[in-house]
């Protein structure tokens, strides 16, 4: 464990987790899409995407990832020192340096942080993973933990800008023939229509 190695392997992780960073947004930006078609939830509703999420009683993409990756790294922990994703995963480059602007991350940095926000010691990960069971309760506990942290911040985050803006009634259109109010000119306009 932790010897170094001389393979292109490691650059593999580099590339995974560029590109699981990059595009993280498209992700979930799909898989909102489609939870809205299946729940038959239409943009004109103007339901936030945390709604949709308790709608379907799903889990964002980010936490999907986020407890792929922990039970992945759960699965090369228990694998024996001999197996080459173990050697790559602990192992270190002989030779070479990151840039100092910003080097680009590696597949166990992102790890770190991930193990950080979810609530799990990087430190005791080697003993913590080597009980299937007991890892994957624990990866299940700390996912949904992140998770209803990060939908009670986007809430939180959605009341105060909505909050902001008091809403008046200085705008209001209201209808002669049915006193409905209406809150623009071509609202009022096209809701006249139906009167005719």
């Amino acid at each position: 464990m932790g010897q170094i190695i001389r393979s292109p392997l490691s650059s593999l992780s580099v590339s995974v987790c560029l590109s699981v960073c990059a595009l993280m947004l498209s992700l979930d930006q799909f898989h909102l899409r489609y939870l809205r078609k299946i729940a038959r939830v239409k943009w004109q509703d103007r339901t936030p995407n945390t709604d949709v999420l308790n709608i379907c009683g799903i889990m964002g993409i980010e936490a999907f990832l986020l407890k792929a990756q922990l039970r992945w790294v759960g699965h090369i922990m228990r694998m024996p020192d001999s197996r080459i994703p173990k050697q790559v995963f602990l192992g270190q480059l002989a030779a070479g340096k990151r840039p100092q602007c910003g080097p680009v991350l590696r597949y166990k940095d992102t790890l770190k942080v991930n193990l950080k926000q979810c609530g799990i010691d990087s430190s005791a990960l080697g003993d913590d993973t080597q009980d299937r069971s007991a890892w994957r309760t624990l990866c299940n506990e700390a996912v949904t933990q992140y998770e209803d942290s990060r939908i009670d911040a986007l809430e939180h985050k959605r009341a105060v800008r909505k909050g902001v803006q008091p809403r008046s009634n200085l705008s209001a259109w209201p209808c002669d023939s049915c006193s409905r109010v209406c809150s623009s000119r071509i609202g009022l306009h096209a809701h006249q229509q139906t009167h005719r």
